[in-house]
């Protein structure tokens, strides 16, 4: 099997870890667990894809280990090779992550690697306790290997230099990119040993030459033997080794260190290794508990419910770029990214943390909202001027990706303003971001089609453009937002225009987003008047996207006989999951890991159901329900929701959408305070 980053099973990462301050903030890291389940193949868990300073430039993809038997000439990798993995947390409110691979080689006798992971405090670095059991006593080396490759999301430059080095005692390897550089170093505590036993320095997927790959020469060749090689240039591996004989209980730690410079790097490695896991570990659970007693608990009384709310808020912050703005997720199927920034999330996300009293962090996505705002004069793919509202997503730094236009990402700012400024009562919140949402509600009051309703955009799942049920709500919401903004200035004239304008839209809802006695039945589209090919007809199929029309846009009552129509068609089989509860985005939908259609839902989605369900009183229990049961079971096994699960309710893509975290906290404390939170103003 040729190795490499780009040749590896697509990954939903099934945990997160950071730092909650510090310098170690801007360290994140994602561990995998690759089950059987899909035929993936694979059946290991591992350390993957690892950002410092953005949380959108990787600085490796891999870290595997790999246990030599001399006896049995085998060497068998902790993804490739692992029967049998598990991932978990300390504990809710504490990222520190355990690992658990279990190997079997081919006498029959099994070795257990168990790891504990986390991240410095207060340096740049990872700190990795390793520790295996060997049932038989043969001749063993264990390796490590790193898959380097330092890059931004979009892959364009993975080429850098890695070399071994060696300062006072410590051997490393160390990789750079221009200003950015990982340094490698391990330890054995019990000899205090830190040197190689072996190294390689080589480039991914190179099989051959004086530069092969250290995975061809420690896993393909098979025979214990690792060639020397100082320094490549490429897309480089390099690869460790730590003989340990005939030992049978081995423990060492791994250091990774971060930095802008060689001794940055260097420096940071050294420093977790010197002062050793157990206090590297009593400073991150002293930041992560002081972080969590400044926000809302779990505050059901349930176990399991206040375990996944505390452990959706530390996902949250988790992500949390030092620049404020949230990745969607630390997911990397193939091809493509979701280290990027929507304001369409961002905005779901400061919600929550409202919601949690995680004010702070609130206050810091928002006002990365306002810096990135688009300048007057700027025009978008299709001409159409752009100053006041946002580009679909953005690298952490601001600087622009995809660039179409979402009403959901125009009204929505406006509203995660307002909510911050009604949350928190702070009239600075009001002052600060002012000109920022009059500037969005001046584009929104000028995108009118002239018969009374918001102009063509692109809808909530990027994929459509037509006048959407989601988009024309945010917008309607965003007026009415900047409608009690402009009242709290004294700006009543441009608050009056902002509330008639809402007030026309919104009277004409039905008439362009509800369709009759389509395939599907009575209900809300997701566009009117849609182009392109999509199928199904996005003016002919019920969407999910358009139970956000009741909450938080509060545009549709869940009462509304057309809404009560849409959501009872969410409990017919061709459009949810046929063995759980969970709604899917549309009937139909092929955005999936397959690229086809698959049976599955999508917990976000379903939580917009269960809050109509509820206010609508269709299902009373529909939100306790989705707390108290569903969720837990849609949950990887370290307890983060994904964005999809399949038929049977199993993670099936993206196992940390960010999106998915924030709709189980703003649905159990909507639960606990016995009204919606959020509600956007009504007309």
């Amino acid at each position: 099997m040729i190795h490499g980053e780009r040749d590896t099973p697509p990954s939903d990462k099934d945990a997160i870890v950071s730092a909650p301050r510090g310098v170690g903030k801007t360290v994140l890291a994602t561990v995998n667990q690759y089950p059987s389940v899909h035929n993936r193949g694979c059946h290991g868990a591992l350390v993957e894809e690892t950002s410092a300073f953005r949380s959108d430039i990787e600085q490796f993809s891999d870290l595997h280990v790999l246990l030599w038997d001399a006896d049995l000439q085998q060497v068998l990798d902790v993804r490739e090779d692992a029967v049998a993995s598990s991932v978990t947390y300390a504990n809710s409110r504490v990222p520190e992550l355990h690992l658990e691979n279990t190997f079997r080689f081919v006498s029959g006798y099994e070795a257990t690697l168990s790891q504990d992971l986390l991240v410095a405090v207060d340096d740049p670095a990872l700190l990795v306790r390793n520790h295996v059991a060997f049932d038989d006593p043969n001749e063993h080396t264990i390796y490590t290997l790193v898959n380097f490759g330092i890059e931004d999301v979009l892959g364009i430059d993975g080429v850098d230099e890695a070399y071994y080095a060696h300062e006072n005692g410590v051997d490393f390897i160390v990789a750079y990119d221009f200003e950015r550089f990982v340094a490698l170093a391990q330890r054995r505590p019990s000899t205090d040993d830190s040197t190689f036993h072996g190294h390689r320095v080589g480039i991914q997927n190179r099989s051959t030459g004086d530069q092969r790959s250290a995975w061809a020469e420690i896993y393909e060749d098979e025979d214990g033997w690792l060639t020397p090689n100082d320094v490549a240039t490429g897309r480089v591996d390099a690869g460790v080794g730590l003989h340990v004989g005939h030992e049978q209980d081995v423990s060492w730690a791994t250091g990774i260190g971060f930095g802008t410079t060689h001794s940055e790097a260097i420096s940071a490695a050294t420093n977790v290794l010197d002062a050793g896991y157990d206090s590297i570990r009593s400073s991150f659970h002293e930041a992560w508990e002081d972080w969590h007693e400044a926000v809302r608990d779990g505050p059901t009384g349930d176990a399991v419910a206040d375990r996944m709310y505390d452990l959706s808020m530390t996902s949250m912050k988790c992500v949390q770029d030092p620049r404020g703005p949230m990745i969607a997720g630390a997911f990397k199927p193939r091809h493509f990214e979701y280290k990027f920034v929507w304001p369409r999330d961002q905005v779901i996300l400061i919600q929550a943390l409202l919601a949690a009293e995680a004010t702070k962090e609130a206050r810091d996505a928002l006002a990365w909202l306002d810096s990135v705002q688009i300048d007057d004069g700027v025009r978008g793919p299709r001409g159409i001027q752009r100053g006041g509202t946002w580009w679909q997503n953005y690298f952490v730094d601001g600087t622009a990706h995809w660039r179409e236009l979402q009403l959901d990402q125009v009204g929505g700012p406006i509203y995660a303003h307002w909510l911050t400024w009604r949350e928190t009562d702070d009239d600075d919140v009001l002052d600060a971001h002012y000109d920022m949402s009059r500037r969005a509600a001046e584009f929104l009051l000028g995108w009118d089609n002239e018969w009374g309703f918001p102009n063509k955009h692109q809808d909530t799942w990027e994929e459509v453009w037509g006048h959407t049920t989601a988009g024309s709500a945010a917008a309607i919401a965003g007026l009415r937002c900047m409608a009690e903004l402009a009242d709290a200035t004294g700006d009543d004239e441009f608050a009056g225009r902002c509330r008639e304008q809402a007030t026309v839209w919104a009277e004409n809802v039905d008439t362009y987003c509800f369709k009759h006695d389509t395939p599907y039945g009575d209900h809300y589209v997701t566009a009117d008047a849609p182009e392109g090919g999509e199928q199904p007809p996005p003016d002919h199929r019920p969407d999910a996207a358009a139970f956000m029309a009741v909450w938080p846009w509060n545009v549709v009552s869940a009462t509304h006989p057309p809404m009560q129509s849409t959501v009872r068609l969410a409990d017919e089989e061709w459009w949810r999951a046929d063995g759980t509860p969970c709604v899917d985005r549309y009937p139909g939908d092929d955005y999936t890991p397959t690229g086809t259609v698959e049976d599955g839902g999508w917990p976000l989605c379903e939580a917009y159901a269960d809050m109509v369900r509820w206010l609508g009183g269709v299902d009373d229990d529909a939100v306790s329900d989705h707390i108290f049961d569903h969720a837990e079971k849609w949950a990887t096994a370290a307890g983060l929701l994904p964005e999809r699960i399949d038929g049977n309710g199993n993670v099936r893509w993206n196992s940390n959408l960010q999106w998915a975290q924030a709709t189980f906290v703003l649905l159990t404390e909507s639960h606990v305070r016995g009204v919606p939170f959020g509600m956007a103003p009504d007309g």
